[in-house]
């Protein structure tokens, strides 16, 4: 806690002190072009990686960077901020961010070896076993380990979750909305993208 109260007291004396006006004005609201949606994991950075300030970015984070389907959204955190940024945000693209070695996949993957007191973590991956089943049959140009694989598959499908939100496909058919997603490789700076209705990821160094 020193350490993180150190730092913040540094903010203090020196970005906030020297930005004061662009402080000052986010509290007149916020107007993010962006939804962007990545994992707990704390070595991703979202901010750092895209190089955006405070107001930039609304962001969801989970383990797994995951998002239900809108049939099951209802009363969960991930489909109220969906919602919030798609219809009264309006932001104008969403982006699913995965990464290399993701903690969630890999259980994902060793589900039935996962200690049974465990019990939340199991629970809240059970619902996402489908991922495991679908992989036997899903063809990538660029991962070639299992759970490489896992990790693009999962980004694709989060990517196909968010267009089953209504108010989400009537924006990306009106040409108010893209969908984008990111597998991002923190150890090598390595970053996969394709945009929703792109048929494979790009690879930029």
């Amino acid at each position: 806690m020193k350490k993180l109260l150190t730092e913040y007291q540094n903010f203090l004396n020196s970005n906030l002190k020297t930005n004061e006006a662009f402080y000052s004005k986010l509290k007149d609201g916020q107007s993010p072009d962006t939804l962007f949606i990545t994992c707990s994991d704390s070595r991703i950075c979202p901010n750092e990686v895209t190089g955006t300030k405070a107001g930039e970015l609304f962001v969801i984070r989970n383990a797994g960077n995951t998002v239900p389907t809108e049939k099951n959204a209802r009363g969960t955190s991930e489909g109220l901020t969906v919602e919030y940024a798609v219809t009264q945000l309006k932001v104008k693209q969403i982006v699913v961010c995965g990464h290399a070695y993701c903690g969630a996949m890999n259980a994902i993957l060793g589900f039935d070896s996962l200690p049974s007191e465990l019990t939340m973590i199991r629970a809240g991956l059970e619902d996402k076993l489908y991922l495991r089943d679908e992989l036997k049959n899903y063809k990538t140009q660029t991962a070639e380990s299992e759970v490489d694989r896992l990790i693009e598959l999962n980004v694709i499908k989060q990517m196909e979750n968010l267009n089953s939100y209504s108010f989400v496909k009537d924006a990306v058919n009106k040409n108010e909305l893209k969908i984008f997603g990111w597998i991002y490789d923190f150890s090598s700076g390595k970053l996969k993208h394709k945009e929703y209705s792109d048929s494979h990821f790009e690879i930029t160094h």
